[in-house]
């Protein structure tokens, strides 16, 4: 995992986006459902320790701020939708519990003793936003929000806080518990995507798998015109089942990874590339009219063609040819017919006797 992927999700895929807001509309969902219980039930120790006074004031600002975090039940389900809803669902969550942490240091303005639960309110809540898969861009964010909205409140209630040995003290325990804070966010966050790689890499190739590769196809397709074509490329290795008997399955996994390098090096980084099956690999293609994919599969094949693959066990080389389907795809295609139609394609290029590209409309 590259250190660019902690720091930002901009460097994230398209489909791990949507996987990582949905994980974080989950688990902000019991977030608030939480926040929303222990708020209420807060009012029992208020009970216990404060004055009469104090009491009937603070048990209504707690069912106040428990009505106003209700609504983010329902707008969690939203979060699921983009990135703009889990944004605005998170930063409405700090609005209302800093708002709710406002208002009752304010009721002590008269002097008297603040309880420890209030004044550590902003460390709990630090500590219970780890739980969120959030890149490190965005969790300080986050922790500037907190620091500055409790530094100004500090500031409202008792300018003298500023200037004082107590500012040290609560900066250095802001910034320890938003350290902390980041780094369980950062442990999610590797957490979420080991597990999704490992849900759709190919663990030999490192290729995304088939699943993965049919939702990109469905992405590109929706995204697409008639003007605005793709081309879709199926591949297969002649003869694969020959080399893995002639010369091991070892042999067999080192043919499969350098022809799914030479995929990568001919097709570049804006081509969408999948191992579909054993031997058989596929291509997208966006904005790519059929010529243009075919011309770009023969150039694939004449590659692989004129690089045969070192055996690793022994001092020989191993002659490794494919043979390739194209076929065209828009707006209108039908993602199973299109795949069939790929795979009619490749199959009448075996037919012609192999290591052949077929076009196919």
């Amino acid at each position: 995992m590259e250190l660019k992927e902690y720091w930002s999700d901009s460097y994230h895929s398209r489909d791990f986006k949507l996987t990582r807001i949905g994980f974080v509309a989950i688990r902000f969902r019991w977030l608030v459902a939480l926040l929303i219980i222990g708020i209420a039930g807060w009012i029992a120790v208020d009970w216990w320790v404060l004055d009469p006074e104090h009491f009937r004031l603070l048990w209504k600002v707690r069912l106040i701020t428990g009505v106003m975090l209700t609504p983010l039940l329902p707008l969690s389900y939203l979060c699921k939708l983009n990135r703009r809803w889990m944004i605005l669902s998170i930063y409405s969550l700090l609005g209302i519990l800093l708002a709710f942490n406002l208002v009752s240091l304010w009721s002590f303005r008269d002097g008297v003793a603040i309880p420890v639960g209030y004044i550590a309110f902003p460390y709990f809540l630090l500590a219970l936003l780890g739980v969120l898969p959030l890149p490190i861009k965005s969790g300080l964010r986050v922790a500037a929000v907190i620091t500055l909205a409790v530094l100004a409140t500090d500031y409202w209630l008792d300018s003298r806080s500023l200037t004082n040995g107590d500012l040290v003290d609560r900066i250095w325990l802001l910034l320890a518990f938003s350290l902390a804070m980041i780094w369980v966010q950062a442990g999610q966050l590797r957490m979420l995507l080991d597990l999704y790689r490992e849900s759709t890499r190919d663990p030999l190739t490192r290729l995304m798998n088939r699943r993965l590769f049919v939702r990109q196809l469905e992405q590109v397709r929706h995204h697409s015109s008639p003007d605005r074509p793709y081309t879709l490329i199926l591949l297969d290795l002649d003869r694969f089942k020959r080399i893995n008997d002639d010369q091991g399955h070892l042999m067999g996994d080192e043919v499969l990874v350098s022809v799914a390098n030479t995929i990568m090096d001919i097709f570049g980084p804006e081509a969408i590339v999948a191992r579909y099956g054993g031997e058989e690999f596929i291509v997208l293609l966006p904005d790519t009219p059929l010529e243009q994919g075919a011309r770009q599969a023969e150039t694939l094949r004449l590659a692989v063609e004129s690089q045969p693959v070192e055996n690793p066990l022994e001092d020989s080389e191993v002659s490794v040819t494919v043979s390739a389907g194209v076929v065209e795809g828009n707006q209108d295609s039908i993602i199973q017919e299109l795949l069939r139609q790929a795979d009619e394609a490749l199959y009448g290029a075996k037919s012609r006797g192999r290591n052949c590209v077929m076009a196919q409309r």
